[in-house]
């Protein structure tokens, strides 16, 4: 382990270097070539503009280039002096990279020069010979007293190196060293115009001699295949790191995650944000546009007497059947029972909903008879916050109840309970609550439910709002409306649900558990596949 980790860690600073190094100087040439290509153009343009300009003041540009020539290649002798060249495979610090680019501005200024000195012999060549020997003349005694000058330097150096012999070579930074470096600069720099006046020389010698008229001049154009040359080994350097990244296996594993990176993060971007958007559009445009929508009113015509047997709800509670009724009821809630009487299956808890009845799961419920009356105990057997309440619907009655909540009815062995249908999709608050279909239960029957840690009821009177998920049911005669949550941050954070369910209306009641489930989640984004599938049997009313 040891040893791949030091691996390991000695990959990993390869890779950054050779990242860092490699877009610091990918920046540098882009730099670089911004910055030629502006000092190009410009001086493509100062060029042209001198084709038609007079001798005396070709003349003079001539000598303002040969001073920025002079300054350019100064500087980039101190560059030079200081730090080795680029060699090939090591780091390009940022004096080279400077030097690089004095170089590329020396070579387009000596351009530039060479094209001022051709537009300058076309003049020349218009004169008399006299006249043009004259300029020759005067062009071989510059580079004489060029040379001359040269030559005075070098004496003078020798002469200091004489005296000092020690102090001038390996006293850094003592007076007489510092003059020997003065002497060497300007010696360095008398040489190159000396080469630049002979080269003048000459081409003007030969052009003298020539006795055809020189060509018309075309329009000065830069060789930018010499500067390229100048920033080739910049460009090797980055091509040599991009080749070490390559090979770098943190690189090639890298790569991958950071082509998707972008896609990957745009996604978890819509994840987190697209839900606080629609949550945000339902809070305040739909739940706002509900509130101002007409209550439901499922069956006016019915009364909303209800009562709650025993007056309370319990883990268990007995159930009394007499010869009269039956007691359907799911056969894991039955706790204990009478030996007596006749227990058989039924299929169904109403034969006019099967698909309802399945979908619920109130199939397959034991159904007991009895002949004599019996008590039987009714128990949460399943679930240990769950408790058992009894609803008692008298003649004339309905509740609108969910079959889920159901764990059995006591209905009249010859007019079972009677369930109605009520289907609602003109209504804004059905759409947003998703239950766009109702069941009421008509009585006379006893309801059996479960609710979490209880079940109450209460009055709907002028009006009562109760968190959605606890609802079980409400008087069919009651007027039903939904109402946004008070706060969004509690929405938001999922602290409550988007609606309240709101009742209003006399003599009505509505039920609903102490506690909502905590296993509870509805909607589509609940639990998956089965938040999914709740979602569409609370559109079906089940």
């Amino acid at each position: 382990m040891l040893l791949l980790g030091q691996a390991g860690w000695a990959e990993w600073k390869s890779f950054q270097s050779a990242r860092g190094e490699s877009v610091r100087l990918a920046d540098a040439d882009q730099s670089l070539t911004a910055q030629l290509d502006r000092l190009a153009s410009a001086s493509i343009g100062r060029a042209n503009s001198l084709r038609s300009a007079s001798l005396q003041t070709l003349e003079s540009r001539v000598t303002e280039v040969d001073q920025e020539i002079t300054v350019k290649k100064r500087l980039e002798k101190q560059q030079s002096s200081s730090l080795s060249t680029v060699l090939a495979g090591t780091p390009i610090v940022q004096a080279q990279l400077e030097g690089l680019r004095l170089n590329a501005e020396i070579n387009i200024l000596e351009q530039v020069r060479s094209y001022l000195l051709d537009l300058k012999f076309r003049l020349v060549a218009t004169q008399s010979e006299k006249a043009r020997r004259d300029d020759l003349e005067l062009l071989r005694l510059v580079h004489q007293n060029l040379y001359l000058k040269w030559q005075e330097i070098g004496r003078e150096k020798e002469t200091l190196e004489q005296l000092h012999p020690v102090k001038s070579k390996f006293a850094y930074g003592s007076p007489e060293y510092k003059k020997i470096e003065a002497l060497e600069a300007q010696r360095d720099s008398l040489l190159a115009q000396n080469r630049r006046a002979h080269d003048d020389y000459q081409r003007h010698f030969r052009q003298l001699q020539a006795t055809r008229p020189l060509p018309p001049l075309a329009a000065f154009e830069l060789h930018h295949s010499e500067i390229d040359a100048i920033l080739q080994p910049l460009r090797t350097r980055i091509a040599e790191l991009e080749k070490l990244r390559e090979g770098n296996w943190f690189n090639r594993l890298l790569k991958p995650i950071e082509e998707v990176a972008p896609t990957a993060l745009l996604i978890l971007l819509s994840i987190i944000f697209t839900p606080i958007a629609i949550k945000a559009l339902f809070y305040f445009v739909l739940a706002p546009m509900a509130a101002r929508r007409s209550p439901l009113h499922l069956l006016p015509e019915t009364t909303g007497e209800l009562a709650l047997e025993t007056g309370h709800t319990a883990v268990s509670l007995p159930v009394v059947v007499d010869a009269d009724h039956e007691l359907l009821v799911h056969a894991e809630f039955l706790q204990s029972s009478s030996v007596r009487g006749d227990k058989d299956t039924s299929w169904l808890l109403n034969r006019e909903f099967p698909l309802t009845s399945l979908a619920s799961g109130m199939v397959a419920l034991t159904r007991i008879r009895t002949a004599e009356p019996e008590t039987f105990v009714i128990s949460a057997t399943q679930d240990p916050f769950s408790e058992i309440g009894i609803l008692s619907l008298p003649q004339g009655a309905a509740l609108v109840i969910q079959p889920h909540n159901l764990v059995g009815v006591v209905q009249s062995r010859v007019s079972p309970v009677h369930i109605t249908s009520h289907w609602r999709l003109n209504s804004l608050h059905a759409w947003l609550t998703l239950q766009l279909r109702y069941l009421a239960f008509h009585g006379p029957a006893q309801l059996i439910v479960q609710g979490c840690r209880g079940i109450r009821i209460e009055r709907a009177d002028a009006g009562r709002s109760i968190n959605q998920a606890a609802t079980i049911g409400f008087s069919a005669n009651l007027a039903y409306s939904t109402r946004r949550s008070e706060t969004f941050g509690a929405y938001l954070l999922g602290k409550q649900e988007l609606l309240n369910d709101t009742f209003s209306g006399e003599n009505g009641f509505y039920v609903y558990e102490e506690m909502p489930h905590f296993g509870k989640k509805t909607g589509m984004t609940g639990r998956g596949l089965e938040g999914f599938t709740d979602s569409l049997l609370k559109v079906l009313g089940i």
